[in-house]
């Protein structure tokens, strides 16, 4: 990252500088100008950013800079630069999906959060990198191509992760202070893994689900399908450099009706904790264990001993094999899609309402299990590998190759579930990558989790 005085914005927590915009120490203008700078300088390299909102963004900054100097308050997030995952909708900002069929795609309503964001001052410079529909764990599609983590070295090209890779690329690397990414099966907790963020799964419904690909197009809004998984389960996150600055972006996201409740209410060292070297069905590498365990240590956390988290994943592919993807294929034609998605939807398993039904009972009764075995947190890895070579999309852990699905089985488990997740970076691989840790709350206790994470 680069040092010149006139970049000292760059690399900033978001505290900081909202702050400072607030005091007027530094205009709202200065500081965007700043990161849209550094992502001149850096982003051709990375691929993380695939839109660049320039003319939006510094017209939002003097507006804001117009608002403080007539005393009016600004927002918890004043001047804050953020980026958006490419699969939130974004009002006059072009949003793709990672998809041709939507290459010319320019939305005219923001998806709640993102206008949450801008309701509290926050700076949206651009759209970052997804998977075609966010449908892999690794960030590539035919419109953009490969985002590259910049925590690679020249010798090794290293991915970020996904589907929210070129998110966390972005933050990691400077070109913005925070963000907002989507997670499935784990998209925004792996990707925090991959690059050393802090990100945070929130609980299904705390965080407004409109406004994420693949959905319902209602003129300008895109809504959340409740018929379908990914309607279902995935939700907006917030991924940022520090623990800190994702629980404000999570605080400023949430639904108005939802309680925020202070992490530093929460007396850690009363807590029921409980810890897992993975979810019991794939193998995790044996450095990313040790590092779990050794932190599960740091917090007095005893094994868990239940079967229900081991259920977890199988019952995710079960549920997502059953999506028929017609919020996809009212998008465009098949021919419009990349090869993957014209292949997902080719080999689709059509399940009727009888299996669907009986599939959404057995996640209520495993939801119900957790809950009586997990304790107040379960600590649990993020994935069975660190950020894996570019090119790779099969992993050997413990003499099994892994799928990117499988890797990421710890994760999927906890989708199913729909409880919280705060993930922060707690050690390094023997390959200098980062490892992550999954601290998994109650529903709609984040600050549980969040009180947790910082001790660590």
């Amino acid at each position: 990252m680069r040092t010149k005085v006139a970049d000292i914005w760059v690399g900033a927590d978001a505290h900081t500088i909202a702050r400072a915009v607030h005091r007027r120490e530094i205009s709202a203008r200065a500081v965007v100008e700043q990161h849209l700078a550094h992502i001149d300088d850096r982003n051709s390299s990375l691929n993380a950013i695939v839109t660049v909102a320039t003319e939006q963004a510094l017209r939002e900054a003097d507006a804001l800079d117009g608002l403080i100097a007539r005393g009016e308050q600004p927002g918890l997030l004043a001047g804050v630069p953020f980026t958006a995952k490419d699969l939130i909708t974004t009002d006059g900002v072009r949003t793709t999906a990672g998809s041709r069929a939507l290459a010319e795609n320019v939305p005219g309503a923001d998806a709640p959060a993102v206008a949450a964001m801008r309701a509290a001052g926050a700076i949206l410079v651009g759209k970052t990198n997804t998977p075609e529909f966010g449908t892999s764990g690794l960030t590539d599609n035919e419109l953009f191509g490969p985002t590259v983590n910049p925590l690679g070295t020249p010798e090794v090209a290293r991915s970020p992760g996904g589907s929210s890779g070129g998110e966390a690329a972005a933050i990691v690397s400077g070109m913005s202070v925070v963000g907002l990414g989507t997670d499935f099966g784990g998209s925004v907790r792996w990707p925090a893994h991959c690059t050393g963020l802090a990100s945070i799964r929130p609980t299904l419904g705390r965080v407004c689900p409109d406004g994420q690909y693949p959905g319902v197009v209602a003129g300008d809004h895109l809504l959340a399908n409740p018929t379908t998984v990914h309607g279902m389960l995935q939700t907006i996150g917030p991924m940022a450099r520090s623990l800190d600055d994702a629980a404000l972006v999570l605080r400023v996201v949430s639904e108005p009706h939802v309680a925020w409740a202070d992490p530093a209410s929460v007396d850690v060292n009363s807590l029921d904790i409980t810890w897992v070297p993975g979810e019991g069905t794939v193998p995790v590498s044996a450095e990313i264990v040790a590092a779990v365990a050794e932190m599960a240590g740091r917090l007095g956390a005893r094994r868990y001993e239940g079967s229900a988290l081991g259920e977890g994943n199988a019952l995710f592919g079960q549920l997502r094999s059953t999506q028929s993807h017609t919020d996809i294929t009212a998008l465009a034609t098949p021919g419009e899609f990349g090869a993957s998605i014209r292949t997902m939807l080719a080999t689709g398993h059509r399940a009727d309402s009888v299996e669907v039904e009986e599939l959404w009972a057995l996640r209520t009764r495993l939801v119900h299990r957790l809950l009586a075995e997990m304790g107040d947190l379960l600590v649990l890895p993020v994935a069975s590998i660190g950020a894996p070579p570019l090119e790779l999309d099969r992993f050997d852990v413990e003499g099994r190759a892994l799928t990117w699905q499988e890797a990421l089985a710890s994760c999927r488990a906890i989708s199913v579930v729909g409880f919280p997740s705060v993930v922060v970076p707690v050690g390094e691989t023997a390959d200098g990558m980062p490892i992550g840790v999954q601290l998994v709350a109650r529903p709609f206790c984040e600050h549980v989790a969040l009180a947790a994470a910082a001790r660590l």
